[in-house]
């Protein structure tokens, strides 16, 4: 019996012993998985900022995922051996144990999917001789990008899973930075195998396909994003893009009857002649609503039907500009932080309309030839106008139906969409003066809830605090600034209308705490109130939209129209003081 004691007795050490060895070495792993990290974010950062440095950025952020990879693999293999599972059965302790083990394990997946996605994309850079996009590479990147989507999958499941009440906290702190990884990665991933998935066919990879552009102008806003000016038609065919048409908005007229079947609920207004203008095609936050539109307008007009249309604003020039280098427009050179003056303000100081019309089309043909004549920029590209989708600048619809099914479940597919997938509050925006100085508003947005009331209901109050940047002394030409609806030629007047997730009741509208007159909207099936207000130059107003209802505390979101300058947005938890 002694000899079995003791016996028992140097196992329980020699496990002992064990265990902090392999705990010394995980934590050795994880400062060394923590500076790995580091290092990609940082090259992440560049990346960010280096618009033509597509293929050294990538090197260095494979050459950081490996690293990440490596370590994160050693981490697991550390904490997840016979004798580690075994501790985990220990009170207290052994929750620690379990948590880390957890944490490593999906960490590690996640870390050598992510390289993989890496390693794969390389091969899209190398463009074919011919010059057009490697739209097979693209292809490739499908069965990586399945597995990092699976393991965003499982790696939520499994973190949801462990109890963290009375985790210690560096535990608890390392699981929220792997949960925070996957919260800021996670939609990232998920939006390229979306792209690995559509692009090949909508860039001809099958059979040559035409995509209608729809150019957007925030200065003149609409729910949607701005008044639709410009159209511009792309062949594609195997990866190779050209211009074939394009046409300005003023040569569409009026049409008697709408287009297409307009739903009730598609914007705030049943006046508003979503489908009987195509300038207010996107008075609509349902871009596939817009998009169809868009199509049914161009195809009148040309006989061509469109295979997708994809809709923008000046701001997504900016990119482009960045990876081809400023443009030449008659004797005015543009560059990528001149696009708002260049567009959107001194045209219509400066020119008479026809000539706005051809200095607009010039300076997108001149844009999109360069960026089509630099196809193996294109990944580079892409990497820095996901940012312009998920904020509202880029949107895609496909007439294809199996294309539109995957795009309608990311960020491309629009306004609507983006609010439906995050069950958000919205603000839009609607221009009521036909004029341009929207260009010259300024905006603070932001959503409070608070739970005061008895019933426990939540309160959530949508507010904007707007500011006209206009000079009153600026010399506005009728033609650009005709101050329709009964507002002087230098104001800014705006409908604004705040949404909130179904089953929300609207209790009240303020401008500068003051009661105003509202209107009740639904608007693509979720409940709204909609308001008009004026900015004389200089002038600042807050407007307050105030809902009972409940929505999800955990993740409470505000989208709203894509201005022209990327307003604040704060979200806060309010007080019942």
């Amino acid at each position: 019996m002694p000899r079995v004691l003791l016996g028992a007795v140097v196992l329980v050490v020699a496990a002992g012993a064990w265990l902090i060895v392999r705990g010394v070495l995980a934590v050795g792993e994880a400062m060394a998985l923590k500076t790995a990290a580091a290092q990609f974010e940082a090259d992440l950062d560049v990346a960010a900022s280096d618009a033509a440095g597509a293929a050294s950025t990538l090197d260095r952020m494979s050459g950081d995922a490996g690293a990440l990879a490596g370590h994160a693999l050693t981490l697991a293999s550390l904490t997840s051996d016979p004798v580690w599972r075994a501790a985990e059965a220990v009170p207290f302790a052994g929750e620690q144990l379990a948590a880390a083990r957890v944490g490593a394990a999906e960490l590690a997946h996640l870390t050598v999917a992510g390289r993989d996605v890496l390693r794969a994309a390389a091969g899209v850079l190398d463009a074919p001789a011919a010059g057009g996009l490697d739209l097979e590479a693209i292809r490739a990147l499908r069965p990586p990008l399945d597995d990092v989507v699976a393991a965003l999958d499982d790696a939520r499941t499994a973190l949801d899973g462990i109890d963290r009440t009375r985790l210690l906290g560096p535990v608890d702190q390392g699981l929220d930075a792997l949960q925070a990884m996957i919260e800021r990665t996670g939609p990232a991933f998920e939006a390229m195998r979306a792209t690995a998935a559509v692009v090949p066919p909508l860039l001809g990879a099958d059979e040559p396909r035409l995509i209608l552009l729809m150019l957007q102008n925030p200065a003149e806003l609409r729910a949607g994003g701005g008044i639709t000016g410009t159209f511009i038609a792309i062949r594609a065919d195997d990866g190779h893009l050209e211009l074939v048409d394009q046409a300005d908005g003023s040569v569409f007229a009026p049409a008697s009857e709408p287009l297409l079947e307009i739903p009730a609920d598609a914007s705030a207004s049943p006046d508003d002649g979503v489908g009987r203008f195509v300038q207010n095609i996107t008075t609509t936050p349902d871009f596939a609503l817009s998009a169809r539109l868009g199509a049914a307008w161009w195809e009148g007009r040309t006989g061509q039907q469109a295979d997708a249309v994809v809709a923008l604003d000046p701001l997504v020039l900016k990119p482009l500009l960045a990876l081809t280098g400023p443009v030449m427009v008659g004797e005015r050179q543009i560059w990528a932080e001149q696009v708002v003056d260049a567009l959107l303000r001194d045209p219509y100081l400066e020119q008479e309309q026809d000539a706005q019309t051809a200095f607009f089309r010039a300076v997108t043909e001149s844009v999109f030839t360069a960026a089509i004549a630099k196809p193996a920029e294109a990944p580079g590209m892409a990497f820095h106008l996901a940012p312009m989708i998920d904020a509202g600048r880029l949107a895609v619809w496909s007439a294809h139906a199996e294309e539109q099914s995957v795009l309608k479940e990311t960020p491309a597919a629009g306004l609507a969409a983006r609010i439906a997938q995050r069950d958000a509050h919205a603000l839009l925006f609607d221009d009521l003066t036909g004029g341009k100085l929207d260009a010259y508003l300024a905006a603070d947005l932001g959503l409070t809830t608070s739970r005061c009331r008895p019933d426990g209901v939540a309160t959530t109050v949508v507010r904007a605090t707007l500011t006209s940047a206009v000079d009153p002394g600026m010399i506005l030409p009728w033609t650009s600034f005709p101050a329709m609806g009964g507002f002087d030629r230098h104001d800014i007047g705006l409908r604004l209308t705040a949404l909130a997730p179904p089953g929300s009741v609207v209790e009240a509208v303020q401008v500068d705490g003051k009661p105003v007159a509202w209107s009740a909207a639904t608007v693509v099936g979720r409940p709204g109130a909609a308001a008009r207000v004026t900015l004389t130059p200089g002038q600042s107003a807050v407007v307050e939209f105030r809902f009972a209802g409940d929505p999800d505390p955990s993740d409470p979101v505000l989208i709203h129209t894509p201005l022209v300058g990327d307003p604040p947005i704060r979200v806060e938890e309010g007080s019942c003081r």
